[in-house]
């Protein structure tokens, strides 16, 4: 059984939450601040994690590390009644794999649940499947697809979950134009339902990460999508 962690502070909303959330088969605990979720994820296993943005004691995005250091494909994924985009960038920059905004209607919140314990589940099945390393070369990037691996100029890169499976993606899809919502079904494994501010901030951190200096490795197309240009044939892969 998936065991989630939900820290809310409102009892009410958590109660609500965690009865659907059990109906479904999961098993759920509540932390209702963050020194009760840091107890938690201290020493319980959670395959997912629901985090709201502000809490008594401080805000969601401080928990993100915390979560990241126990489990690094541990999903996270931000419940908050805070929708202008700062919030959500900053949810998202700080770790965050998927924003809803409150309030949030339980099927779609079940729908979104499950599209990432996929994703966790097909990343755990290939780390214990591969049987060496696999390398692609892209420019001055060096991807290990086995240890989910980014070195750039020899230096290793840090990257979430989400931004190394849009990046794997995009250098699939050379030269294409690849749509938000494109993005987003075949990345997050489930309907963008027209959100399309979290594509736009993953992709926003990954060019930080990998093509600071704007080469055109990504490019925008503006009210579509973006074009992966790569310097090289990516199907070379050792």
């Amino acid at each position: 059984m998936n065991r989630i962690l939900l820290v809310e502070d409102d009892c009410d909303l958590a109660n609500i939450t965690s009865f659907y959330l059990t109906h479904a088969g999961y098993e759920v605990d509540i932390a209702a601040t963050c020194a009760a979720a840091a107890e938690l994820i201290g020493r319980i296993e959670y395959q997912l994690v629901l985090l709201d943005s502000v809490l008594p004691d401080g805000r969601g995005n401080d928990l993100c590390p915390l979560i990241r250091e126990k489990d690094s494909l541990c999903p996270i994924l931000f419940l908050s009644c805070l929708d202008d985009s700062e919030s959500i960038v900053s949810a998202l920059d700080h770790g965050g794999d998927d924003y809803m905004v409150k309030p949030v209607k339980p099927l779609e919140l079940l729908a979104r649940i499950q599209a990432n314990l996929r994703k966790r589940e097909t990343y755990e099945k290939q780390l214990r499947q591969q049987e060496r390393p696999h390398h692609l070369e892209i420019g001055n990037l060096d991807i290990d697809t086995d240890m989910r691996l980014i070195r750039k100029d020899g230096e290793i890169v840090s990257m979430s979950s989400i931004e190394f499976d849009l990046l794997i993606y995009m250098i699939r899809h050379p030269d294409t134009l690849l749509l938000y919502d494109e993005l987003y079904k075949n990345v997050w494994n489930t309907s963008s339902c027209g959100d399309i501010r979290t594509v736009m901030v993953h992709i926003s951190n990954l060019r930080k990460k990998i093509d600071a200096d704007r080469t055109g490795l990504i490019r925008t197309v503006r009210g579509a999508g973006y074009v992966f240009h790569s310097p090289q044939n990516p199907e070379g892969e050792s």
